[in-house]
């Protein structure tokens, strides 16, 4: 069988996943390897050749850009209008199809009351928490600010109900529950807050919404459910999904890839998609696994790296694209004038530069490059900043990764997590620098070509020395 996607024919992975239909599937699909065509195929499939009504499959992505750019696709394909949902619109729907009212709150309310309650601890009862247990500082108030407000994103993320608070504080230790009571009225504070203003947060609509299908089903016929990047999926979100596939029977197709699981600080759990075949039996898994983006040889790098983690699907990626030598490692002295010096011998005409912080590009500035609204100034070519995090789903041409220092905020990121929050993280790193390891994976690939690394002589990242130590026949050397 032979199946198109914008005059592309689908691959022999793509076609076997796009065509697999009435059971559950998860499709492990690798960095450049087409899920987005994969997804559009089986949306194709299903409506040309399974007679299934495009409003009777539910597809569900993580970004409303991510999610823009699927409609279009779909149009171009079947010229018909679709809807792709974010979790949050998808919520939404359900609560105005059942005629529910709602107001959103401010996204800084729960930081705000934090703000708020620590400016008048000196009088509340917070204050003898604080001042009568040794094991916390009693004038740092704004470290314990933010890692309250960590806290409790995670935990309105994966558990939401208040009354869990009580398994927590049962089960804690005894020196850590003065900072748990400070959490929990803190929490207690916020579900007021929004009840006497009549105003729901984004993890209330999705709970809300997830109440409503259980209770009353939902209004769409839908036969199947596909929802992309499931490995960046909060237990909430995955709630949802299993309550629209109860009411309505419908067959639950997950596409993501694990290596790309970067998103753990706001409360995404890699197990969802992980354990997805314990959670929608029956499942057949399947595999994409030629990447159409980055050489082979870099994909045998990049691979052989994330694979380190044990709780990694075991995946072997593959490419016809051959560059010997992907990865270039530039060494520095002088970090400003050698960062200009590299600009220029790299000379590409489309260069993503990616960093593990917002402010990292700041730190290899000078007066000869310039930079605004990210773009940086340079000739004709187009040169722009990132994050990781942010370019992730992206790919350029050539990509310069900086922030490759061996130091407590560059990459790998050194800062542990505070010990109060393994309450709400269900699964701690079991090998060291687990979600950075993924999040150099990320960076690694986003390259069609070339991946040059930013690197001080005498002080590298403990990555780049893994790198040099086990793919040396795979790195060139540059020293600026």
């Amino acid at each position: 069988m032979k199946l198109e996607v914008l005059n592309n024919p689908l691959d022999k992975d793509q076609l076997i996943a796009a065509t697999t239909t009435n059971i559950n599937t998860i499709i492990i699909a690798g960095a450049g390897s087409g899920k987005s065509t994969t997804m559009v195929g089986k949306i194709k499939y299903l409506v040309l050749s399974k007679n299934v009504p495009l409003d009777n499959i539910l597809c569900i992505t993580f970004t409303n850009n991510a999610a823009k750019s699927l409609e279009e696709k779909i149009k171009k394909e079947l010229g018909q209008e679709s809807r792709v949902y974010t979790f949050h619109k998808l919520a939404l729907e359900i609560l105005k199809e059942h005629h529910v009212k709602y107001y959103i709150a401010s996204p800084d309310l729960l930081e705000y009351l934090i703000e708020e309650i620590f400016a008048s601890i000196s009088t509340t009862y917070f204050e003898k928490l604080f001042l009568d247990k040794k094991y916390y500082l009693k004038e740092d108030f704004k470290h314990y600010k933010k890692i309250i407000e960590r806290f409790l994103r995670l935990y309105i993320a994966n558990y939401y109900e208040p009354e869990y608070f009580h398994n927590i504080l049962n089960k804690a230790k005894k020196k850590d529950k003065p900072l748990l009571l400070i959490i929990k009225k803190i929490y207690e504070i916020y579900i007021l807050e929004k009840t006497s203003t009549g105003t729901i947060d984004f993890d209330d609509m999705i709970y809300m919404a997830t109440d409503l299908v259980k209770e009353k089903g939902i209004k769409k016929n839908y036969e199947y459910i596909i929802v992309d990047e499931y490995q960046d999926t909060s237990q909430v979100r995955e709630y949802l999904v299993r309550a629209i596939r109860n009411k309505t029977e419908a067959y639950v197709t997950v596409v993501g890839d694990d290596f790309q699981s970067i998103y753990r600080f706001s409360g995404c759990d890699i197990n969802n998609f992980l354990d997805f075949k314990k959670n929608f039996k029956p499942v057949k898994k399947l595999y994409i696994k030629n990447t159409y983006r980055n050489s082979k040889e870099l994909i045998h790098v990049a691979g052989s790296f994330i694979m380190k983690n044990p709780r990694q699907i075991k995946k072997k990626l593959k490419s016809n694209k051959s560059i010997k030598k992907p990865i270039i490692i530039c060494y520095y002295k002088n970090i400003k004038e050698d960062f200009y010096k590299l600009i220029k011998k790299i000379n590409s005409p489309n260069l993503m530069i990616l960093g593990r912080n917002n402010q990292d590009i700041y730190t290899v500035l000078n007066n000869l490059l310039k930079i605004k609204n990210n773009q940086i100034i340079y000739k004709e070519n187009n040169i722009y900043y990132k994050t990781i995090h942010k370019a992730k789903g992206l790919e350029e041409d050539n990509v310069l990764i900086i922030n490759l220092s061996n130091d407590i905020n560059s990459l790998p990121s050194k800062i542990k997590d505070e010990k109060i929050l393994k309450y709400v993280i269900k699964h701690y790193d079991i090998y060291p620098f687990e979600e950075e390891r993924r999040l150099f994976y990320v960076a690694l690939t986003r390259t069609k070509n070339y991946c040059y690394l930013f690197v001080p002589k005498d002080n590298p990242s403990i990555f780049v020395k893994e790198l040099i130590k086990n793919y040396k026949e795979y790195i060139s050397f540059i020293h600026l």
